[in-house]
């Protein structure tokens, strides 16, 4: 599991600068204007200027600062949700073999008051479902039946909570970078009105369509892996809410009730 994440961790990398570090490559400096150049500030015939990736993503105007602040939310959450969706976390180990051993002791009801005791000190999701089980005891079926159902579905929205951070991520990047691609192409246009010999001089049109381009690519780039960490993450939790689910099934019919 652990070998699966940090292949995926490299796969996004590669997908987020790839592009990014291929434009910088193949991409030359902006030609100056005609009338600025002079045999001395000339380039070398065959030579050519290289862009750096920073003067690449600068090139991407005012936009570029909230698919920064994106791009930043995007790596906190994934890196918490890394950290906080952890088995020992949510299910862990001491908690599992204790329930199991307290359901497995009695071939029928199970002390629940031992159970709560050593339930009580704990904060991890599973031992809080259990206990608003356990809280329940000695009450009708259906009360321990809906305290248990209510506990596991608070702690799945808990679970699922700051996935949602990174679907949000997902949705927003590729719109900014299209709202950059819309006002890359104004700022062309308004160009070519301005100066009538504008159309034919590439260097007057390159800065809106750096614009254009380099926030598509950005907007792109920080939503594609922001995509497919949600989806990694919404799994891992439903496959800790559906090992939560056949344990509180369980127990709730071992938990002592009143008929």
């Amino acid at each position: 599991m652990r070998m699966r994440w940090i292949a995926v961790a490299g796969v996004m990398l590669t997908v987020g600068f790839g592009s990014l570090a291929m434009a910088q490559a193949d991409a030359p400096a902006a030609a100056p204007d005609e009338a600025a150049v002079t045999p001395e500030a000339a380039p070398a015939p065959g030579g050519t200027d290289k862009l750096t990736l920073l003067q690449l993503l600068m090139k991407g105007g005012p936009l570029m600062y909230p698919l920064g602040l994106c791009s930043i939310v995007m790596v906190a959450f994934v890196i918490e949700r890394a950290l906080g969706l952890r088995r020992f976390k949510v299910l862990p180990d001491d908690t599992l073999s204790r329930v199991n051993q307290a359901m497995r002791s009695v071939p029928t009801m199970l002390d629940a008051e031992a159970l709560l005791r050593d339930m009580e000190p704990r904060r991890d999701p599973l031992a809080r479902v259990v206990l608003a089980g356990l809280r329940r005891a000695n009450r009708t079926l259906p009360e321990i039946e809906k305290a248990i159902e209510d506990a596991g579905a608070r702690e799945a929205s808990t679970l699922r909570r700051n996935c949602r951070v990174l679907s949000m991520i997902a949705s927003v990047a590729p719109l900014l970078g299209l709202l950059g691609t819309v006002t890359g192409m104004m700022r062309s246009f308004m160009t070519v009105a301005a100066k009538a010999e504008a159309l034919g001089r590439t260097e007057l049109l390159a800065a809106g369509i750096y614009e254009a381009l380099v926030t598509t690519a950005v907007g792109l780039a920080i939503a594609i892996p922001a995509l497919v960490f949600y989806y990694l993450y919404v799994e891992k939790v439903e496959s800790f809410v559906s090992e939560i689910d056949s344990i509180a099934e369980e127990l709730v019919v071992r938990i002592p009730a009143r008929h």
